[in-house]
């Protein structure tokens, strides 16, 4: 099947439950075109093949609607300029200087989760999972925390009022796009000729040749923003959702940490942030025996090509295959930036919040939903109750 005339992915019923969603979308074929005329490519074998052609999957073409008028850096470069930004940047976000921040990093979520931890309750989203990753994104940038609820606001208001890199952007999204915009032009200007360890004093430090320009910088630092921030929120959530659902699963990772890293990838695999990524084809080609025009809207979706393939059950945490990997921060030159960031980010989260609080579950009568349609997915809200920290239990 190629043509899906009354398919729109904006139905499937993704709000309450992910595995149901992404069957929705699965389940009409590897490769086919929903009503808008968009293309969408399921399997792992599709979305891989678009991934290692990246000369005829534009991503460039692709993220046009932000509303910013400059080029998100450097995912709105196509090869063979691409390369250069990668080159710079990959060394700046390697484990090694992770491994530097950590310590800072590890103290800001212990802080949070110190906020509420005597308590015996807290809602995830709203008190770690929306806040910490733009205090990190702060902290990597090296601008002030006290500037992180504005950031929060900007960056919700343009993932929940954008659903695709093709459509013409909303007045909301305009407005909040150039509050952002100006908020990180003014940052830039500040920083300009100082110096400094953070990595936008790092870049704005190049001279001659290397030296980038002033909208090459501000494209970084909103990708960094509109594609950083949102996805960890999401990610954060669905981690502390899935370990409140299954206290057998928490029990044996509390007892063996090692289990940590792959119950954060399976998590990552079954529930990605960002469940698709658009790209424009650049000329006729076909996947999987299907013909795609070219100048086509494509979205790949990530989320079906993690479950696909021949694992046993797809669709169950299974934190003895965790290092199988999964294509939730996608592939090919652009694969994901910051991903080393990140899973340090999530690592940090569960250890420090199970360091006060290893017992707890959803409060009762409530249902998880996520936000739905948006261009990313993350819990509205994940009331949690526990035994207060300190208490006799």
């Amino acid at each position: 099947m190629s043509s899906l005339a009354d398919f729109q992915f904006s139905d499937a019923p993704m709000a309450t439950d992910r595995t149901a969603g992404f069957h929705y979308i699965s389940e009409r074929g590897e490769v086919f075109q929903a009503k808008d005329g968009t293309w969408l490519l399921t399997s792992p074998e599709a979305v891989r093949f678009a991934h290692r052609n990246p000369e005829i999957f534009s991503s460039a073409k692709a993220f046009g609607g932000t509303g910013l008028p400059v080029p998100l850096i450097p995912v709105a470069v196509d090869p063979p300029d691409h390369v250069k930004y990668r080159r710079i940047l990959d060394p700046m976000l390697a484990p090694r200087v992770i491994n530097a921040m950590e310590d800072e990093l590890r103290a800001q979520v212990r802080e949070l989760v110190e906020a509420f931890a005597s308590t015996g309750s807290c809602d995830i989203v709203a008190d770690i999972a929306k806040l910490y990753p733009t205090q990190v994104f702060l902290t990597l940038i090296g601008l002030p925390l006290e500037d992180r609820d504005d950031l929060i606001r900007w960056v919700e208001t343009m993932n929940e009022n954008s659903i695709t890199g093709t459509d013409e952007p909303t007045p909301i999204v305009v407005e909040a796009a150039m509050s952002l915009f100006g908020y990180i032009q003014q940052a830039i200007d500040a920083k300009r000729g100082q110096t400094g360890e953070d990595m936008l004093s790092r870049i704005l430090s190049f001279t001659g040749e290397d030296a980038w320009t002033n909208e090459e910088v501000v494209g970084l630092c909103i990708l960094f923003t509109v594609a950083g921030l949102d996805t960890v929120t999401g990610a954060i959530g669905f981690t502390m959702l899935h370990l409140a659902q299954n206290p057998e699963l928490r029990r044996q990772m509390l007892a063996d940490p090692e289990l940590i890293g792959p119950v954060i990838e399976e998590v990552l695999r079954l529930e990605p942030p960002a469940p698709t990524t658009p790209r424009v084809t650049t000329q006729e080609v076909e996947v999987c025996g299907v013909t795609i025009p070219a100048n086509s809207p494509v979205m790949l979706c990530l989320a079906t090509a993690n479950r696909g393939g021949d694992r046993e059950l797809p669709d169950d945490i299974d934190a003895e295959h965790g290092e199988r990997g999964h294509a939730t921060f996608g592939g090919g030159i652009h694969r994901c930036l910051g991903s080393h960031l990140a899973r340090r980010e999530l690592r940090l989260v569960v250890e420090e919040f199970h360091k006060l609080i290893p017992d707890y579950e959803v409060a009762p009568g409530v249902q998880p939903k996520v936000v739905w349609p948006s261009s990313t997915l993350h819990l509205e809200s994940l009331p949690l109750i526990f035994p207060p920290a300190g208490s006799k239990q």
